[in-house]
C-alpha cells in the first residue's frame, strides 16, 4: 500500500485497538499474523465469516497465502482470497485418488483466485509442503477440468523451492497440463516477495508508474 514499516505498524495497532484486528504472533523474529475479526468482517461490509487464529502448522502457508495477496496487489490485480473461497461452492472440488494403503477423498479448494487485467480468472495454489505424486496428479486434473470448461484461463503454483517447481511441473506434463501451454505458471515464493517488494520501492519512488509486470 506504499506505506512505511512504521507507518504500517501504526495501522496495525489501531486496528487491533478498535477491535478490527487480531494478533497471531508467530515465532520469535518472525513477526506476526493478522486476522480480521468479527467486528472487522462487520465494518467491511463482506457476507464472510472470519478466520479463526491459525495453528502454527498453518502459519508457514498463512504467511505465503499473504505474500501473494501482497503480490497481486502490487501489480494491480483484484483476487479473492480464502474466505470468499470457502464461502462459495463453485470452488470446491472433489478428489478422488489411490495410495498404497487404499482409495481416498476429500474436496480441494485453490488458496487464492487472481484476475487478470481482461477479467480472466486464474486459480492460486500456494504449495509448501510436498504432496504425493498420485494427490498432486488428481489436483492438477482438476484444474485442468476448469480450465476445459472456462471456469478459470490458467493455474498458478507459488512453490517452496525450485525442486517443488519441478515436481509440479512434471506432474503438470503427467495430466497434459503443460507450462509451456501458458495454463500453468510456476514461481518460488522467494521471487514473489522479491518482485513485490521491488514493486513498493517503485510506488515509494514513482507512484504513478506501472507496477511489475
Amino acid at each position: 500500500m506504499g506505506w512505511s514499516e512504521v507507518a504500517a505498524r501504526s495501522h496495525a495497532r489501531r486496528l487491533e485497538q478498535e477491535g478490527w484486528l487480531e494478533r497471531c504472533p508467530m515465532t520469535r523474529g518472525d513477526g506476526s499474523l493478522f486476522l480480521a475479526t468479527r467486528k472487522g468482517v462487520r465494518v467491511l461490509g463482506l457476507p464472510l465469516t472470519a478466520a479463526c487464529v491459525p495453528a502454527p502448522t498453518w502459519w508457514a502457508h498463512d504467511s505465503a497465502c499473504a505474500w501473494t495477496a501482497a503480490w497481486l496487489t502490487a501489480r494491480g490485480r483484484c483476487f479473492l482470497g480464502s474466505r470468499e473461497i470457502l464461502d462459495d461452492p463453485s470452488w470446491s472440488g472433489q478428489l478422488e485418488w489411490l495410495e498404497h494403503n487404499g482409495y481416498k477423498r476429500s474436496s480441494h479448494r485453490p488458496d487464492l483466485i487472481g484476475f487478470t487485467p481482461t477479467g480472466g480468472r486464474v486459480a492460486i495454489e500456494v504449495e509448501l509442503a510436498s504432496k504425493s505424486k498420485a494427490r498432486l496428479d488428481t489436483i492438477l486434473q482438476l484444474h485442468r477440468s476448469w480450465i476445459v470448461s472456462g471456469q478459470t484461463g490458467a493455474v498458478a503454483y507459488i512453490c517452496r523451492d525450485e525442486d517443488a517447481c519441478r515436481r509440479i511441473a512434471e506432474a503438470g506434463d503427467r495430466v497434459n497440463l503443460h507450462e509451456s501451454s501458458g495454463r500453468m505458471r510456476l514461481e518460488t515464493l522467494d521471487t514473489i516477495k522479491a518482485q513485490t517488494v521491488a514493486a513498493f520501492e517503485q510506488s515509494r519512488t514513482s507512484p504513478t508508474r506501472a507496477a511489475i509486470a
